[in-house]
């Protein structure tokens, strides 16, 4: 077996809009961090590894569909980051299996964590340890329910929101924030909720809520949508007694409406991706949200983060690329020691993830109210 790097770092899916931020998170962490960028754009990749004009980063052509391929890269790495649609997630952690290296991914999408769960057994024997769903919804939001969590004896619901603003785009304009197949996903899939002590299936695009995020966000019309962290929040606090669980999303409602008018016109998740994303300049903000009630209170935390321009990148992709390479270097450097297949509320530790976060302009605020 090829021995591992500690700080060696493959960023499957590198060039991608997540993959480039989880990448410059990695190249500017620490001087001693190497980066394979591993990517179907096998131009994009080499291209984008040269920007960085130094021997810490480097490319390399990679086929998610083709576990033993992936295998032969991983070989000799610390830590792999998934950054390609969740359809990949099984093929890639058997690639990390086999080629003894830590995974994390990005989620997936509740049915593919539920799959992904079932390899618990050959992680933990094998001295590894993947994580399921660690950017910021799942990932951030797991976290922030284990610290709301933690202030509890005993827990009945768990409500999961996310709500942004960009401040460069009118209401009237149509375009994908982010992964045009996770959102055609998110609105046509039945949502799976945890409701009366049971998963449960219901109709997509139901639920609408207003909620009122934080300035600049403000008010949002959110959407229950299928989601990874109720997958596994009602089975790591099903101990305290918790009861309800859902995820909640903001979506402008004439988008959903556009969607589904050019779905029933025969439109594909391939032909919205061609669709052209404004990220030029991004000036948009993002408040991931996490409300815990139980014990006669309510304890509400937030997740701010907004774009970085420097870095070309929105709040969305600022807060689900930054924290897998937080969370991959803590598993590489020994802070994370847990083995098997985990979510980030079981093995993430909450302080310093906090601390990671704040660093990187995310700030995490908490309220605590009575009835």
């Amino acid at each position: 077996m090829t021995p591992r790097i500690e700080r060696s770092f493959v960023v499957l899916g590198g060039v991608g809009a997540i993959g480039r931020v989880v990448v410059r998170d990695l190249f500017e962490s620490h001087s001693r961090n190497g980066i394979l960028i591993a990517d179907y754009n096998d131009a994009g990749a080499r291209a984008y590894a040269r920007s960085f004009r130094g021997r810490r980063v480097m490319a390399a052509f990679a086929d998610a569909s083709h576990s033993s391929q992936l295998a032969k890269l991983f070989q000799g790495h610390a830590v792999v980051i998934n950054c390609t649609q969740h359809d990949f997630n099984l093929r890639v952690m058997q690639a990390a299996l086999a080629a003894k290296v830590h995974y994390i991914d990005l989620g997936g999408l509740f049915h593919w964590t539920r799959r992904q769960l079932k390899l618990n057994s050959q992680f933990k024997c094998a001295g590894l340890t993947a994580i399921l769903g660690g950017g910021c919804a799942p990932g951030i939001t797991n976290v922030m329910t284990r610290a709301a969590a933690d202030r509890f004896n005993h827990i009945e619901s768990v409500r999961i929101r996310v709500g942004a603003r960009d401040l460069n785009t009118k209401p009237a304009d149509f375009f994908f924030p982010y992964s045009a197949k996770t959102i055609v996903e998110e609105l046509t899939l039945k949502p799976w909720v945890f409701t009366g002590g049971k998963f449960q299936q219901v109709k997509p695009r139901t639920g609408w809520e207003q909620v009122d995020f934080s300035r600049p966000v403000g008010p949002q019309w959110v959407v229950l949508t299928r989601h990874s962290e109720i997958a596994t929040i009602p089975l790591t606090f099903r101990t305290k007694g918790l009861r309800e669980c859902d995820f909640k999303v903001g979506f402008d409602r004439r988008f959903v409406r556009e969607v589904v008018k050019r779905l029933k016109a025969g439109w594909t998740a391939r032909d919205f991706a061609k669709l052209p994303t404004p990220r030029g300049n991004p000036n948009d903000y993002e408040v991931s949200r996490v409300i815990v009630r139980g014990d006669k209170k309510t304890v509400t935390m937030d997740c701010r983060a907004r774009a970085n321009r420097r870095w070309h990148a929105s709040a969305g992709d600022v807060d689900t690329g930054c924290p897998p390479s937080i969370i991959a270097q803590m598993i590489a450097t020994g802070v994370i020691t847990q083995r098997g297949v985990l979510p980030p509320e079981v093995a993430v530790p909450i302080e310093p993830f906090f601390q990671e976060l704040g660093e990187r302009g995310m700030k995490i605020v908490v309220k605590e109210s009575k009835p």
